[in-house]
């Protein structure tokens, strides 16, 4: 009975605890001499608190320990701030293709245009010609070519109006004889918008004609007819009427 007394008091009686009072700290010393079990049973019990202990504090520190934890303090502190890099070079580049996108699709789809490209077909001149339709569609923002003006007849102009194209706003020239005899409609198209290729296959290809492809102007004409009808609208005395 005293032995499993003094085996539940052991815990209170280690170094790390020394919960006993003097009187019962000295009971246990004075058992531990009497009783040979407990007395090895103790020694065992203190060589392992001492065993635990040296496991616990006797750990070989490094003479650069600081340095190395210095250094991979230095290393996971870019580590960081090259993932941070990363995730902004990827945000940039996300940034700037959607821009491009947007930019691109702003610039050849949703361009600004004048409003009649909305409300309808631009009012003729009271007296068409080559130069009253120009100086008309240039408040509009759009360029005839010279080609169109020195070639083309523009007295039989009869309306100016806007399509919407694949994605585009295309200002039409549409000539049309006073007999309905013939009909044919000029479609004004910025140059960038068309490869040069395209233009000259066009260009002779039955049904259609490319005005303007040889001179510096921002648009070109794009002619679109039955072959006798677009002849019949060359001023008189031009090679191709």
């Amino acid at each position: 009975m005293l032995c499993e007394l003094l085996r539940a008091m052991q815990p209170l009686a280690r170094n790390w605890a020394r919960e006993l009072p003097p009187s019962e700290l000295q009971w246990l010393q004075s058992h531990l001499q009497q009783c040979p079990a407990c007395s090895a049973w103790w020694q065992r019990e203190q060589a392992w608190d001492a065993a635990l202990h040296r496991a616990m504090t006797d750990v070989t520190v490094p003479a650069d320990l600081l340095e190395r934890i210095w250094q991979r303090w230095q290393l996971e502190k870019r580590y960081t701030y090259r993932q941070r890099a990363m995730r902004l070079a990827l945000a940039a580049l996300v940034l700037l293709a959607a821009t491009i996108v947007l930019g691109w699709y702003a610039n050849f789809y949703v361009r600004p245009i004048d409003l009649a490209a909305l409300t309808g077909p631009i009012r003729l001149p009271d007296h068409p010609s080559a130069e009253a339709v120009t100086n008309l569609l240039e408040r509009h923002g759009i360029s005839v070519p010279a080609e169109l003006q020195r070639r083309w007849d523009f007295r039989y102009l009869k309306a100016i109006y806007y399509t919407y194209e694949q994605g585009r706003w295309l200002c039409n020239l549409e000539f049309r004889r006073d007999d309905s005899s013939a009909h044919v409609v000029v479609k004004l198209l910025p140059r960038r918008w068309c490869r040069n290729d395209q233009l000259e296959m066009f260009r002779h290809y039955p049904g259609t004609a490319v005005l303007g492809l040889d001179e510096d102007s921002p648009y070109i004409a794009f002619v679109i007819g039955q072959p006798e009808h677009i002849a019949s609208f060359y001023r008189e005395g031009d090679p191709t009427g």
